[in-house]
């Protein structure tokens, strides 16, 4: 992990918290949960509402085909971390081999022709997001794929294109094979939030989307919100800002897997403090991630 504060948790309470999990669950606590759990209002509350809504509430997608789409996000985006943390989960509901195949090679997998033109479309938007068209949509939706299922992969998609980036940007510690498995089976029994959780009979991906925005970009914290808005431009393509912002943002953008420490250093240096730093790569990570979600939402319901 690039941030020490994050590894080691939010103060004194969830440093305790950590190393009480870690000792009962006979494993390190991964780095994803560590994330979310780090400055928690900022980031973890309401991108693992959103998350665990999209990965476990109700969707014609099955729980498997929609870690799938994570692992396929995650491939797409150069992430070890979360390709054998959502390949591990999907196999456990899909099948190792249909998973395995599924990575190498999508369209000759084992998966229904339903869920394969729709990772197609998938890997257009991850890849290209402003040509996304209304006749890309259709030749999906062609294919007896509802919009409502369409909507669901796309918010799967644009949650994991967030989350692969933070993966990588924070350089996530990969998990040994034993504690990929315990992780896997925990994940896939209580899913992103932990406790007693009520899952909405089917989530309102747009309501979440814009909490998840307007928390990273408007809401308070130890950067100035211009600031913020400044990077999620940056991240999606927009003006140059001041460096060394404008070099992390743009990384994080294009191509998380190949942020460096010492790009990293130097935000936490003007910035001031790891926790401020913290803010701005999420805000680029989200910002990234949320991008898909807009190009991919806005075209599918003018063509619905």
């Amino acid at each position: 992990m690039r941030l020490h504060e994050v590894e080691k948790g939010d103060g004194f309470g969830y440093r305790m918290l950590f190393g009480f999990i870690s000792t009962v669950s006979g494993m390190r606590l991964p780095d994803a949960a560590r994330i979310v759990m780090y400055h928690k209002d900022s980031y973890g509350k309401p991108m693992t509402t959103w998350t665990h809504a999209a990965m476990r509430g109700k969707s014609s997608w099955s729980v498997g085909e929609r870690e799938l789409i994570a692992a396929m996000v995650a491939k797409w985006n150069s992430c070890p971390f979360c390709i054998d943390a959502h390949g591990s989960i999907a196999a456990l509901e899909l099948g190792d081999p249909v998973i395995k195949s599924s990575l190498n090679n999508f369209q000759q997998a084992g998966i229904s022709n339903k869920l394969q033109v729709t990772l197609a479309f998938l890997e257009k938007l991850n890849q290209s997001p402003d040509k996304v068209s209304s006749n890309a949509i259709q030749s999906v939706l062609d294919q007896e794929v509802t919009v409502e299922a369409l909507e669901d992969a796309i918010a799967v998609t644009a949650l994991f294109a967030i989350t692969v980036r933070c993966a990588n940007a924070f350089n996530f510690t990969l998990l040994d094979k034993r504690d990929s498995a315990r992780a896997a089976k925990r994940l896939l029994k209580q899913g992103y939030v932990s406790g007693k959780n009520k899952i909405p009979v089917r989530p309102d991906h747009q309501v979440m989307a814009e909490a998840l925005r307007k928390r990273i970009l408007e809401g308070p914290g130890k950067t100035d919100h211009k600031l913020r808005q400044a990077i999620a431009g940056r991240a999606t393509g927009g003006f140059p800002i001041e460096e060394p912002y404008d070099e992390l943002a743009l990384q994080i953008g294009e191509a998380a897997y190949k942020v460096t420490d010492e790009q990293v250093r130097k935000v936490v240096t003007k910035s001031g403090s790891e926790k401020a730093a913290f803010e701005l790569m999420t805000t680029a990570c989200v910002s990234a991630g949320l991008y898909l979600w807009i190009k991919g939402y806005s075209v599918l319901k003018e063509t619905a």
